[in-house]
């Protein structure tokens, strides 16, 4: 590599591994004179973490069974990749007071936030070199050596650039506080992901890439129009317009009474694909070159807070309003990505044995248009490029449908919820402080945002049949049709018949009104003597959606929805994220201090159930493609048709010792719903804090010796997680077909070639385990 190319692959045995987290803050205060100050603050922070590279995935050729770092194979130091956490955040503040009655502040922002991955490597191809020489047929794809530039980490990562301007105007009269205030907010966000952006090469075997025989795999992500670093970037910029009340209507009664408004404007201009836009999905189109319109978002807001015995103890607050937020730029910059007109893959594949063949996996044939890099490779991408000669200039009627199309409606609306909330704050009657805080709030979606797969067909457009019996969802259409080969005359193929073209992947961003939530909260914090101070809560939460989003790009996030009729037909469920019931608690004892030191000692609690699993079927029950159905809970022995009566015996016996199933009998099972067992983590921290007196000023040395999950520490199974592995991770049940009316017939699932008996074990992973920090702080004031 580096006699021929010049390439510096980087040591074999030693690799980068390190971690860092570098962080520093650096402000100034001014006070100009007594009307006028004005503070400037800067924040930097890094993180950096090291990564093999990718295990086994390409564009074009059947991934090998092993990775490529493992026991099968190597690579080099120089393949290796940094992810980069970047934040730098500038923000500067003027305060004014102009008489008694008015003041104004300006508050300016500047963010630059970088999520990007590094490398130590020169621009080179990555090659991959398999096991051509050690072995034959299906065994000869298996990898052996790869080295150069990380295949996904070329030009790979999201910037963002934020900058706000806000000025805030008030004006005071005797029961009024009047707020006027004007905010625009600029955000930039590029989602820049060039995979195979310096090349990549397959190799047969280390003797081909020798010898410089042709590869029998190429890739190559190039940027269109002579441009070496393609921006999928979406600009926008959001003017708010807001007005408050703070009113006194008693001495004891205060009312907020406000609105705003919101406008979002896009900003960068992208160029229409024109192959896309002519694309017919039933009377539907998608023009990858508008952004949603222009609209104003409004924002009324009334709130109060009411000392009820004009003394403090005994308060009730709470509000309704409409409130707009804010979508990651992520899931508008899918929308230029995937349109192909800023970037575009080239690939050129050779033919390998597909599932039904003699040896799947193995090289048939080499594609004839790979000899163009035999005698050697192109290095860089001109030459590629000149090589297969590629145009790569690209206009809107020369746009081509890629493998999939990602669209936003062009009356998309950022994401607005009506929120409504009360609580009380009552200070309990007894002889040492001690209050009680209740307080709920309910949320309800207004423009929550999913996604919509233009190319799947309606299934009340097709008449789409349904499963007969308990388990009634719908059969996605398809038929069979010849596809016969030498080997195989008889040979058939699947067509999928739900799907309008070839392509079977156009989310949409679109919004939808469905979905809430809730929370509610109770407080409990006392002194009862001093020193002693100790807080208990409970919260209650719930919140359903359509979609939670779970994925950064539009495929994920709609494949990544657990359904029973498929994602488009998605129902409000629970969020992935909710933790439906959780205690938290702390207790800390700070003793008597001494003239020069002093210690706290402080244990804190949180007991909560970790995360929300879902029952599914372990393969594609209704035919959509994707392997994410939510499976039906028989009611009883000869609720559904099993395969065997072990089979039967194994699901029943299965389900009366898990708490969710039992429960939920006759039912669909819930995305998420079904809770992990509940896990009881506990945190010791004791401050030791020694004094020094100068002058007028006290020194503060504070040493901290924090046992995080201490109870680990005592019983390696108490603060642990559990998960589901032990039970396949939920997927118990398999569909094993159905017969001529449409009945289903399933299978229990097995684990490690047994039918599983338990729901949940223990989550034996380091991050269970208990952890010891030590920590230094010199305070001075």
């Amino acid at each position: 590599m580096k006699n021929k190319y010049g390439y510096e692959t980087g040591s074999y045995k030693d690799f980068p591994a390190d971690l860092s987290n570098l962080k520093y803050l650096i402000r100034l205060d001014w006070n100009i004179n007594e009307a006028n100050k004005f503070s400037v603050r800067y924040n930097h922070t890094k993180n950096m973490n090291w990564f093999p590279p990718n295990g086994a995935s390409n564009d074009n050729a059947p991934r090998s069974p092993h990775n490529r770092v493992s026991a099968y194979s190597m690579s080099y130091a120089n393949s290796m990749y940094s992810q980069d956490n970047i934040v730098n955040t500038i923000t500067a503040e003027l305060n004014s007071r102009i008489n008694s009655k008015m003041s104004n502040q300006f508050l300016a922002t500047y963010s630059l936030i970088e999520d990007v991955r590094g490398s130590e490597s020169a621009p080179f191809p990555f090659i991959d070199i398999m096991s051509g020489d050690l072995a034959t047929g299906a065994d000869a794809m298996i990898s052996y050596i790869a080295a150069g530039y990380e295949l996904f980490t070329w030009n790979n990562g999201v910037t963002n650039k934020v900058a706000t301007f806000t000025d805030n105007f008030t004006y005071y009269l005797e029961k009024h506080k009047l707020t006027a205030g004007i905010s625009y907010e600029y955000q930039f966000a590029d989602n820049i992901y060039m995979r195979e952006g310096t090349g990549y090469y397959r190799y047969a075997s280390v003797s081909d890439f020798l010898n410089d025989a042709a590869p029998i795999d190429f890739a190559l992500t190039y940027g269109t129009n002579g441009a070496s670093r393609p921006a999928n970037a979406v600009a926008f910029g959001q003017l708010g317009i807001y007005v408050q009340d703070e009113w006194n209507v008693l001495d004891n009664l205060k009312l907020t009474i406000g609105v705003r408004a919101d406008n979002v404007s896009f900003l960068n201009d992208i160029m229409t694909n024109n192959a896309i836009k002519d694309l017919d999905f039933g009377g539907r189109h998608i023009d990858t070159g508008v952004w949603p319109k222009s609209r104003f978002n409004w924002s009324p807001r009334l709130g109060f807070t009411w000392d009820v015995k004009k003394d403090k103890s005994f308060i009730v607050r709470g509000g309704t309003g409409l409130f707009t937020g804010r979508l990651p730029l992520v899931f508008f910059t899918n929308m230029p990505t995937n349109a192909g007109m800023t970037q575009q893959l080239y690939t050129i594949s050779s033919t390998y044995g597909d599932a039904k063949s003699p040896t799947p996996g193995a090289l048939v044939a080499r594609n004839p248009a790979l000899n163009v890099f035999a005698g050697g490779m192109a290095t860089t991408v001109d030459e590629m490029i000149s090589r297969l000669g590629i145009n790569t200039t690209v206009t809107p009627e020369m746009g081509k449908v890629g493998s999939a199309v990602a669209g936003v409606d062009p009356n998309f609306k950022m994401p607005q919820v009506w929120k409504t909330a009360l609580a009380v704050d009552y200070q309990i009657p007894v002889s040492f402080p001690f209050t009680a805080t209740v307080e709920g709030m309910f949320t309800k979606n207004v423009n929550a945002v999913m996604l919509d797969n233009y190319a799947v067909k309606s299934a009340e457009s097709g008449n789409w049949e349904r499963f007969a019996g308990s388990d009634n969802r719908y059969i996605y259409p398809s038929h069979l049709e010849p596809d016969p080969t030498p080997e195989e005359p008889d040979r058939q193929k699947t067509v999928l018949d739900y799907y309008y073209n070839t392509l079977k992947d156009a989310h949409v961003l679109t919004n939808t009104s469905e979905g809430y939530g809730y929370t509610f909260n109770v407080t409990l914090k006392a002194k009862p003597v001093r020193n002693l101070d100790l807080m208990v809560a409970y919260t209650l939460t719930e919140m359903k959606e359509v979609s939670g989003m779970p994925g950064s790009n539009a495929g994920s996030a709609w494949q990544g929805l657990q359904t029973v009729n498929g994602p488009n037909l998605a129902d409000v469920q629970r969020s992935q994220y909710v933790v439906p019931h959780q205690v938290i608690g702390a207790i800390s004892y700070k003793l008597p201090d001494m003239d020069y030191k002093s210690t706290t000692i402080s244990l804190f609690y949180r007991g909560y159930s970790p995360y929300g699993n879902s029952f599914m079927y372990s393969n594609d029950m209704n035919g959509d493609g994707v392997n994410n159905d939510l499976m039906y809970i028989p009611k009883a022995k000869g609720d559904v048709k099993f395969a065997s009566q072990a089979d039967e015996d194994a699901f029943f016996a299965f389900m009366e010792q898990d708490s969710y199933l039992k429960n939920h009998k006759g039912e669909y099972a819930e995305a998420y719903a079904a809770r992990a067992p509940w896990v009881h983590k506990f945190d010791l921290r004791i401050l030791q804090d020694f004094y020094v007196k100068v002058g007028r000023t006290k020194h503060t040395l504070q040493l901290s010796l924090d046992i995080l999950n201490i109870g680990n520490m005592l019983n390696t199974e108490w603060g642990v997680n559990k998960s589901m592995s032990t039970s396949g991770s939920g997927k118990i049940l398999r569909y094993d077909g159905k017969d001529a009316s449409n009945v289903p017939t399933y299978s229990m699932t097995k684990v490690n070639g047994e039918y599983p008996t338990k729901t949940y074990d223990l989550y034996r992973d380091y991050g269970q385990c208990w952890s010891l920090q030590l920590g230094l702080r010199y305070i001075f004031n």
